[in-house]
């Protein structure tokens, strides 16, 4: 269970502690464990001496909402994306009590990767460059069929048969969502996939998209197992709702009835196969690549090996079907080489005027 708290070597009780401490409690606390005045100090100033209490941590982890909760106004500006707060500022909580606000701080940690602090919400997804991996992580945690349920599209997966894993990647989400969505780029038309990441990161920051950490244990806790109850029709918004319910009620009137191919006793049909095995398949039985019959007009004089006649054989062979002389045949051949139809002009000589 871990170790007990105690308060001066005395373990408290469990109501201890978890006793929620008020706005007065936590201050006495605060001052209950500040630092002794300096030696040097005089009494009289001792009562007037204030502790100052600051917040550090994380971006987006509620270091200003704590402090406008303990005023119980809103004293600071708090906003749900991360680096909202710029300067550091100091508030009086009372006479004696100071809290200072300071901004968000990303502490270099080799544990935690960059996917991972965008999905916690500490870095702004706006000015992400690189989607791939916070995609990668989100497609991973929450299952497909949730996915698909709670856009209304259909993830088009790698086949196992080319390499696939049979889960979806991050980049097949965010294809698919584009495509559903109608969100494409400029000039090809392509899927925009970082438009779609911006949107369904948000969704997962915001909690519509639900994952929760299981809590460290020896062995640890499956992930999937743990979040199995996240994932039902009851955490879907009523426009999806009502579409599940339709679905159900035309599976039910006979469109999506159990036929006999349902029968475990029968053969089940082969997956389907992938669009490179299908590319594979039309290269290879595409009719025309083999060594067959050339298919020609059949108003063509052919060789023997099915070459077409031209030029002399072909009008020998005109001319034996037509059982005439091959010479009386008029050519319809195209002449490249005409003589000049011009007549020679006649150069009268002198003889010509006797």
């Amino acid at each position: 269970v871990g170790a007990e708290a105690e308060l001066d070597g005395v373990p408290l009780p469990v109501a201890e502690q978890t006793r929620i401490l008020t706005t007065d409690d936590l201050e006495a606390l605060f001052l209950k464990h500040s630092p002794a005045a300096p030696e040097g100090a005089e009494a009289s100033e001792a009562p007037q001496r204030k502790t100052s209490i600051g917040l550090v941590g994380y971006p987006n982890v509620g270091k200003s909402s704590t402090i406008n909760a303990l005023l119980g106004a809103k004293k600071v500006s708090v906003s749900a994306t991360p680096g909202k707060t710029k300067h550091f500022q100091t508030i009086h909580l009372s006479d004696r009590v100071i809290l200072c606000d300071c901004p968000g701080l990303v502490f270099p940690n080799f544990a935690t990767t960059k996917a991972e602090l965008v999905c916690n919400g500490v870095l702004p997804i706006d000015q992400l460059r690189e989607y791939t991996g916070p995609a990668a992580l989100v497609a991973q945690r929450i299952p497909q069929a949730f996915l698909e349920a709670i856009y209304g599209m259909k993830i088009q997966m790698r086949p196992i048969e080319e390499g696939g894993t049979g889960f979806p990647t991050g980049e097949e989400v965010l294809r698919a969502y584009a495509r559903a969505r109608g969100f494409s780029t400029q000039g090809q038309g392509q899927p925009d996939e970082s438009r779609a990441a911006r949107h369904i990161l948000k969704d997962y920051v915001k909690g519509k998209l639900l994952f929760c950490h299981p809590p460290p244990q020896e062995p640890p806790i499956d992930a999937h197992h743990f979040n199995r109850d996240l994932y039902d029709a009851g955490h879907l918004p009523q426009k999806r709702r009502a579409q599940q319910a339709a679905n159900a009620e035309a599976s039910l009137t006979g469109s999506q009835d159990p036929s006999l191919m349902d029968d475990p006793d029968l053969v089940p049909l082969p997956a389907p196969q992938g669009a490179k095995g299908q590319r594979l398949d039309k290269q290879f039985f595409t009719p025309g690549q083999g060594a067959g019959t050339v298919v020609q007009p059949f108003h063509h004089k052919y060789t023997e090996h099915g070459k077409e006649l031209s030029g002399r054989k072909l009008k020998v062979m005109t001319a034996l079907e037509k059982d005439i002389d091959p010479a009386e045949l008029r050519s319809n051949k195209k002449k490249h080489f005409k003589g000049n139809k011009r007549a020679a002009k006649k150069v009268r000589t002198v003889g010509d005027y006797d």
